[in-house]
């Protein structure tokens, strides 16, 4: 049995939520592009924040970016805050049904920061490990991924409710094999790929450079030339 059975959605003060049937401690998980949290990232965001500079988003470039791994689609929206043009591919029915939800909201903001961004993203209902990244459009910039933490995490107060659920919804999920070599074969620029600090290479493939956090890295493979071999933020 699928690990979405455990999960249902619902409608919660206007916002479309994922809850775990007969889990109530885990909460409520939704897509909000225009709550605190966002607002904050836009707001204030390191100079320059890590997810732009691994990207390559420089001021008044308008880069066509594909995030193969959306998710709850955060690091999607600050993408597209920036100015990129952002095709979010969600292969969980579920978390297609946020994001869509999201979107819709984000469309009818008050804050027009929220509406622009929201205006460059687009969402594909679709698994980016079989479907042919050239039957979606003009060859993209920039493919994102942000595949799942390699270790199984025991719900503690270090791991954020929404990263949680997601890791418990998408349990059974196979592993994207085969997907960073396929985003190297269609990125016009380059690949990047957010990882656990500790973590080995994706598909034990060493890239062209990093940029180190505290907790999580960029992994960055360049589909041109580069002479930059690391770096840290």
């Amino acid at each position: 049995m699928s690990a979405e059975s455990d999960f249902q959605l619902c409608k919660k003060d206007g916002l479309l939520t994922l809850i775990r049937v007969g889990d109530p401690s885990l909460g409520a998980v939704s897509v909000d592009f225009d709550d605190k949290t966002m607002a904050w990232r836009q707001r204030y965001p390191q100079q320059p924040e890590a997810l732009l500079k691994a990207s390559g988003v420089r001021a008044g470039q308008s880069l066509r970016v594909i995030d193969a791994t959306a998710g709850l689609g955060q690091d999607a929206f600050m993408l597209a805050h920036a100015g990129c043009n952002v095709l979010m591919l969600e292969r969980s029915l579920l978390l297609h049904a946020l994001l869509e939800d999201g979107l819709q909201r984000a469309a009818q903001s008050e804050d027009v920061r929220v509406r622009n961004a929201a205006a460059r993203m687009q969402l594909v209902l679709a698994d980016s490990t079989s479907i042919d990244f050239a039957t979606l459009g003009d060859t993209p910039d920039v493919i994102y991924l942000d595949p799942m933490f390699p270790e199984r995490r025991k719900k503690s107060a270090k791991v954020k409710k929404n990263m949680f659920m997601l890791q418990q919804l998408l349990d059974d999920e196979p592993p994207a094999d085969g997907l960073l070599l396929k985003a190297l074969q269609s990125a016009q620029k380059r690949v990047v790929v957010k990882r656990p600090r500790i973590a080995g290479f994706l598909e034990e493939r060493k890239p062209s450079f990093q940029l180190l956090g505290s907790s999580s890295r960029f992994d960055i493979y360049m589909t041109q030339p580069t002479s930059r071999v690391s770096t840290s933020s």
